[in-house]
């Protein structure tokens, strides 16, 4: 298919979809319908070389990061390596790494309040800082 965008054409390739009907369907206003999709969603390639407005850059492939199971950790709160398998998370550790993340923003923010002599922030910490148990 020949396309145009601000005077530059370029052709788009589409690979041919393999359509299934479905049994859902009716008729609607004295018109049938039925329900079509396609029988394999097409997995595009991930493009390397990519340019905005005459610039070029690379996209990560998003895709590569969910098949590894990334979990990012803060290494300041957890002296675990901050690459995990899907085998290795468990709802447990995700709590545990929440709480401790939050912790650790609650400590920095303590930190800036005291700086800035803010007694009325200072006790509003503590409290959250008690009602989480940091």
């Amino acid at each position: 298919m020949k396309l145009t965008y601000r005077t530059i054409s370029y052709e788009q390739h589409q690979p041919p979809l393999d359509i299934v009907e479905s049994e859902l369907g009716g008729k609607y206003r004295g018109n049938a319908w039925q329900v079509h999709y396609p029988r394999h969603i097409p997995v595009p390639l991930p493009n390397p070389s990519l340019k905005y407005r005459g610039v070029a850059y690379q996209a990560e492939d998003v895709r590569t990061t969910e098949r590894e199971g990334m979990v990012r950790v803060s290494q300041q709160s957890q002296s675990q390596p901050s690459v995990q398998t899907p085998a290795e998370v468990t709802p447990e550790h995700l709590i545990t790494v929440h709480t401790a993340n939050i912790c650790r923003v609650l400590e920095h923010r303590r930190q800036v309040a005291q700086e800035l002599g803010d007694e009325q922030l200072l006790k509003m910490l503590e409290l959250e800082a008690q009602q989480l148990a940091c």
